[in-house]
């Protein structure tokens, strides 16, 4: 092998991404997943997709080689697929996406792999842990929270214990790119910045893929990585976190299904959906810890909506106001909710400790009270700094929007 031989297959992969001649989906079907039509930047952002995959399965020692069944997640007409005829000669190959024109070209053109299509929300039609590797590109960067918690989850049942998924986010540098578009537009961005600073991911729902061929959930979405280390690290282990490392672009998360094979746990005071819970023995059911008074005045104030007609000192302009204002930060207040439910699940959590009725799970995580007490002083310390944030857009709302009093 010569030195550049050996350079190129030491930096970009083996050279075993080379087709002759691949199939072309058609101009439609590649603006979907490529964002043009150029036949040459389609191809090209294919083999260097596997390339990228490769860079980023190198931090486990691997490359997608090395897997005996592999799942592409948002295949689309498979601009990663197509160059992965090698792999599929040798490995069980599969790739599932909700662009049925997309799957059906799949189907008709690459034999090698196996492809179905996926509802916008899970199951996927795969048994319990039948992939060591699980890997997309750019769907996680469309998907707001919910629908982010529940596929996190179904992923994780798809894939064996012990096996590996990678997925892509748009981290800083996107939200740098994403800044200057709007800059250079006349646009103040400022928000979006403060959003993720603040919360760890914002999802624009008023952004270029509205009233496009996509379904109405599929979006912009932004993370940054302590978000991501925190919600996500709290049901998979990640193993590395790669800035820009796809196409440049966007950031890898490479992660890990636990090997021990534990149940898919809440994330972020939400039940996964039934059928993304992995396998597990059935536990025994954990003893009732009543809530103490403090916490259930809590959690049924957290249930009860503002009550939008209660008297004012300013009478029907004080209600109008109050309506006006609740509107203005729905997003707000239903992020503070989510964020008020998790507080109120650590403060159980912790209650049922120190009342010795801990879950099984947790007695043999090696759970101790002193931990989860600091944990709990963290949040606590967090959560009050975002409730500062949300008075102080509260009351710059009242001052921008409420009609002034007679």
């Amino acid at each position: 092998m010569g030195v550049a031989t050996a350079l190129r297959a030491t930096l970009l992969g083996p050279m075993t991404d080379v087709v002759a001649d691949p199939p072309w989906p058609g101009e439609e079907l590649v603006s979907r997943v490529a964002g043009g039509t150029d036949r040459e930047a389609f191809f090209e952002s294919g083999r260097q997709s596997v390339r990228d995959l490769n860079r980023a399965l190198s931090f486990l020692g691997k490359s997608v080689e090395d897997y005996e069944s592999i799942l592409e997640f948002g295949c689309g007409c498979g601009r990663i697929m197509l160059w992965l005829e090698h792999v599929g000669a040798k490995a069980s190959l599969h790739g599932t996406d909700i662009d049925e024109r997309a799957i059906k070209w799949a189907q008709e053109n690459m034999p090698y792999a196996t492809f179905k299509v996926n509802g916008g929300m899970p199951p996927l039609d795969y048994p319990d842990a039948t992939f060591d590797l699980v890997y997309n590109h750019s769907v996680f960067t469309h998907l707001d929270e919910e629908y982010q918690d529940a596929w996190l989850a179904e992923l994780r049942r798809v894939t064996k214990p012990g096996g590996t998924i990678l997925l892509t986010v748009h981290g800083d540098d996107a939200l740098r790119y994403y800044e200057e578009l709007s800059a250079n537009a006349g646009g103040d961005s400022t928000w979006l910045r403060n959003e993720v600073r603040n919360n760890g991911i914002a999802f624009i729902r008023q952004d270029s893929w509205l009233g496009g061929p996509f379904p109405d959930f599929y979006h912009s979405t932004f993370h940054a990585p302590w978000y991501v280390f925190e919600r996500w690290g709290a049901n998979l282990r990640i193993k590395a976190y790669l800035a820009s490392s796809s196409l440049g672009f966007q950031d890898h998360v490479l992660m890990e299904r636990p090997p021990d094979d534990e149940p898919v746990r809440p994330v972020g005071g939400k039940s996964a959906p039934a059928v993304a819970r992995a396998q597990a023995p059935a536990a025994p059911a954990p003893a009732t810890v009543e809530d103490p008074p403090a916490v259930a005045t809590a959690a049924a104030l957290i249930k009860s909506a503002p009550d939008v007609e209660s008297p004012t000192d300013l009478g029907g302009v004080g209600r109008l106001s109050r309506r006006i204002v609740l509107r203005a930060l729905a997003h707000y207040d239903e992020h503070q909710r989510k964020m008020h439910e998790a507080l109120l699940q650590a403060v159980r959590e912790v209650h049922q400790a120190a009342a010795g009725h801990v879950h099984h799970e947790a007695a043999s995580e090696g759970l101790n009270l002193r931990e989860s007490n600091a944990r709990l002083a963290d949040a606590l310390k967090r959560q009050g700094e975002r409730v500062n944030r949300l008075e102080a857009d509260l009351w710059a709302a009242i001052e921008k929007q409420a009609p002034p009093p007679d």
